[in-house]
């Protein structure tokens, strides 16, 4: 178990209570998922308890799938959604329920991982997403370290110019990036072919 995933499981409830209150990035998120043909399969990576990224998902008319490597956040996802298929693993080691997806969604989570850790989640991402698929995440535009104000753990930005070479190595194009009201940077991609 990761730092990040020993401090989320550690600390579920207290994240929770603050994350559900928390309306930070659901413009954006709704503005992507509104954009994907309705009944899109989707996997939100890092699903937490679900509020309010799952449920703006749902709420677009989206299919989701949710992974999360916190018990004590997934045991709180499925009371609230509890249709929704999920799974507790790492995003690294998850099988992703053996399939591929129309959409993928990941936020408030790579650059919890080493720089080594989001290459790898990246290539993954790769490999369980359809041709033409559609990618959202949260990782800063600038490349530096940091201690997240949340976990207080330390965190990695690989910096734009490096995560647009990798998605292109990987099979993706970005699209264009967002920054919400928290200051959170978003890279909207596409897997070509």
């Amino acid at each position: 178990m990761t730092d990040a995933a020993r401090f989320y499981e550690a600390q579920a409830m207290k994240y929770l209570d603050a994350r559900d209150r928390s309306r930070v990035g659901t413009g954006i998120v709704q503005s992507w998922a509104r954009s994907l043909p309705s009944g899109s399969t989707v996997v939100e990576i890092a699903c937490g308890g679900g509020y309010p990224i799952t449920r703006v998902l749902v709420d677009s008319g989206l299919t989701v799938w949710a992974v999360d490597s916190s018990p004590t956040l997934l045991r709180q996802f499925r009371l609230r959604f509890p249709a929704i298929p999920t799974q507790c693993a790492s995003a690294l080691d998850s099988d992703y329920f053996g399939r591929t997806f129309d959409a993928v969604t990941s936020i408030g989570f790579l650059f919890l991982l080493r720089e080594n850790e989001q290459l790898a989640f990246l290539h993954r991402v790769s490999k369980i997403l359809r041709p033409q698929g559609h990618f959202l995440f949260t990782a800063p535009v600038e490349m530096g370290t940091w201690q997240d104000v949340t976990t207080g753990l330390e965190c990695w930005s690989l910096g734009r110019a490096t995560y647009t070479r990798a998605l292109e190595r990987e099979g993706f194009r970005v699209i264009r990036t967002h920054i919400d009201e928290g200051e959170n940077n978003y890279y909207e991609t596409e897997k070509i072919g």
